[in-house]
């Protein structure tokens, strides 16, 4: 993605808040984007499109019932694991429900990593967490491609499986006036999951008949 297709992104994300009055998620936007300032893993695009394009899907998606609360932990969910944002200064600048979401998103804390089946569950019990997560990994798996070998691909299918869908039904029934959110996200990521399977295969075989012509 080009430079101008990320700042057209970015400001139009920031229109549409200023629209909606969100003015909170606005000042989250610019705060992470304070420390986002990287490439991502295709040496191309910038590192804050990932959550831009979170927050993009996410806007979308019916019956959310916090929805300014989980566009700003869209934008600020990578920077505790990532940036070692201090927990206090999160809290003061956006609350602490923000914070508690934005925790729970965060693999690793004080440098100790959360046993992954503790991780899930605890998400599916946010009605915060467990939206941002499954548009979190709807972004991922766009953008696996061109980056990550076959075997890392089918790893994160494999947790999408076996953690992702599962939390998004448990979160389902924890907060069943979110559940048009959460079949939303369900339908796209068995979706992602079938194209990037046929990818994977595609691929494999171009590899074998490579093989054999050389």
């Amino acid at each position: 993605m080009s430079e101008a297709d990320f700042l057209r992104h970015r400001e139009r994300i920031r229109a549409w808040l200023l629209g909606a009055k969100y003015y909170k998620a606005v000042e989250a936007l610019e705060y992470a984007s304070k420390y986002h300032t990287g490439i991502r893993k295709d040496g191309i695009t910038r590192e804050f499109m990932h959550q831009l394009a979170i927050a993009h899907y996410l806007r979308t998606l019916p019956n959310v019932r916090q929805q300014e609360h989980v566009l700003i932990v869209a934008f600020l969910h990578d920077l505790l694991e990532d940036y070692n944002v201090p927990v206090e200064t999160l809290k003061s600048k956006f609350g602490a429900e923000v914070v508690e979401a934005v925790l729970l998103l965060s693999k690793k804390v004080d440098n100790k990593k959360k046993a992954i089946e503790l991780y899930f569950s605890e998400i599916g019990a946010n009605p915060i967490a467990s939206v941002v997560k499954g548009g979190d990994r709807i972004h991922n798996h766009q953008t696996l491609g061109n980056v990550f070998t076959c075997k890392k691909q089918k790893e994160y299918i494999q947790e999408t499986e076996e953690f992702i869908l599962p939390m998004l039904k448990e979160a389902r029934n924890n907060f069943p006036d979110q559940e048009l959110a959460y079949e939303n996200i369900k339908h796209a990521l068995k979706g992602q999951i079938e194209l990037l399977r046929l990818s994977i295969e595609a691929k494999i075989q171009l590899e074998e008949l490579t093989k054999k012509e050389i």
